[in-house]
């Protein structure tokens, strides 16, 4: 197997949880072309960033990892730390999470799942009991829960988005693998 050093952040929640939203304050930017070059982001300015603005949740899950696989193999000798999102759909449809996690998994990167708890949409929440599946099908990566309530709040959304760049931050130092 392929080991890449590189870390690849995974932005997970239910679909219209704010994920997107999360990016977007993260970089500070609404636009992201992955098959571009890597960008230098003001919030991490020591680090190379690509970000996949796509999500399994509009689309089928096999689409979406020859995507991501495409946008990786583009990439993957640059010094590039990667960002996308996942739906956290486990409908046994189209659109379940757990092969785009397997794919993942089988990636050789250093997989970060940054999980949303709470939505910004609406009052849902991604409890802890609910992740069983994805803590069976992760075996290389890492997750971290962020258990905030946010729900039409910019302060909290705001205070949850500080909570990630942090761990963000900790992951590219190097303090937490």
């Amino acid at each position: 197997m392929f080991f890449n050093p590189q870390p690849l952040f995974v932005i997970v929640g239910y679909p219209n949880s704010g994920k997107r939203k999360v990016l977007q304050e993260i970089f500070a930017r609404k636009h992201f072309f992955p098959l571009k070059d890597p960008f230098i982001p003001v919030v991490f300015p020591q680090n190379k960033f690509v970000v996949i603005n796509r999500t399994n949740h509009r689309g089928a899950s096999d689409m979406f990892c020859t995507h991501l696989s495409q946008v990786l193999r583009r990439h993957i000798f640059s010094s590039a730390a990667f960002m996308l999102m996942l739906s956290f759909i486990l409908d046994g449809g189209r659109r379940d999470a757990r092969q785009v996690v397997q794919y993942l998994e089988a990636s050789g990167f250093l997989v970060h799942y940054l999980v949303l708890a709470g939505s910004w949409e609406d009052k849902r929440v991604l409890a802890e009991e609910a992740l069983e599946p994805l803590q069976a099908a992760v075996r290389h990566g890492r997750i971290h829960y962020f258990d905030r309530l946010v729900t039409r709040s910019p302060l909290r959304f705001q205070q949850r988005t500080e909570e990630i760049i942090a761990v963000i931050r900790e992951v590219l130092g190097g303090s937490c693998r």
